[in-house]
């Protein structure tokens, strides 16, 4: 191998972080090893736009990353609960099936074999550690309204709870971009990640999701907490627009109801309904996928959504007001 082969290839493993947000593309370098069995080897340079700390994929990581969806669904556990998998296994073992790690533990979730997790011959086979973790997951008793972090520290419990956050947005769009039903389709032709539309909605857009990981505290509207309706406040207003509600009882009523399917990019889910109106609101980045600031406890972050499961709404036109241009 030259030089300069060995320094790409190396260069695949830096962390990237950036802070504006476009598309998670991931791009592939095919080549062929001979002595694996002609399977060959595809080298994975991941653009990475706004989805948290996230290292390049390489083949094996997508072969690791499929498993553990597959399994999930063969099991029939919700997407909710495939993410909690995907999050801890980037956190544990960046998706890869380790021979090694902290004392005894092993494999993909880094489960140990003196805890009673099973023996290392089944604990670094991908499938069969994954449904370990699924069926310790599907017993914390209402793992499924959990924060991410809090559901994969109650089955891990790693010394660094908070830690699996940060891989919640890739978990999330690795998920999504595998496909709904059936097998996981990841392979050298997937594209993972958000774009958002041109004009004021993706500035919005992209000033919301800029907030990942931020932490959610009731009555914050930025620029270092935010609860639900604080989110969208704070975007539209950095987007150059003030919106003339705060609440999400005050947005359900100035906005025009949509039919599910039909929502667009910067529509409002609201859920959670009393007598006063919808008691939460995220964002509608695109079909199927929000951003939100969920509850105390948890930070900002993209979730994946049914739209039967939410009512949709858009604002009126009015309700928007263009903020004077800064001197």
């Amino acid at each position: 191998m030259g030089r300069a082969l060995v320094r790409a290839v190396a260069g695949m493993a830096v962390v990237m972080t950036v802070t504006f947000v476009g598309v998670v593309a991931l791009l592939f370098l095919s080549s062929t090893d001979q002595q694996n069995g002609g399977q060959g080897t595809s080298l994975c340079s991941s653009e990475v736009v706004n989805l948290g700390a996230v290292r390049d994929l390489d083949a094996d990581q997508l072969t690791n990353a499929r498993t553990i969806i597959a399994v999930g669904r063969g099991l029939q556990v919700p997407d909710r609960g495939v993410v909690v998998a995907l999050a801890t296994a980037l956190q544990e073992s960046t998706l890869r099936n380790l021979p090694y790690g902290d004392r005894d533990s092993v494999g993909l979730f880094q489960q140990r074999p003196s805890s009673g997790w099973g023996t290392v011959a089944e604990l670094t086979t991908p499938d069969v550690a994954a449904r370990k973790f699924y069926s310790a997951l599907l017993q914390v008793p209402g793992w499924e309204a959990l924060p991410v972090t809090v559901a994969a520290q109650l089955v891990q419990r790693s010394a660094f709870p908070l830690a699996y956050a940060k891989w919640e947005a890739l978990a999330t769009a690795i998920d999504a971009a595998a496909g709904a039903g059936g097998a996981p389709r990841l392979d050298c032709a997937t594209s993972i990640g958000v774009t958002a539309p041109p004009g004021a909605i993706g500035d919005m857009l992209r000033i919301a999701l800029g907030q990942q990981g931020k932490p959610y505290v009731w009555g914050a509207t930025g620029p270092d907490s935010f609860d639900c309706s604080g989110l969208v406040v704070y975007s539209w207003r950095m987007a150059g627009y003030r919106l003339t509600v705060r609440t999400s009882e005050q947005m359900y009523s100035v906005s025009d109801p949509v039919q599910g399917g039909a929502e667009q990019p910067g529509d409002l889910l609201f859920t959670h309904f009393g007598p006063a109106g919808p008691g939460h609101v995220m964002i509608v980045v695109r079909q199927g996928l929000a951003v939100e600031a969920p509850q105390t406890g948890d930070v900002v972050k993209l979730i994946p959504y049914q739209a039967s499961d939410w009512v949709i709404g858009r604002l009126r036109t009015g309700v928007l007001e263009p903020l004077p241009a800064a001197a």
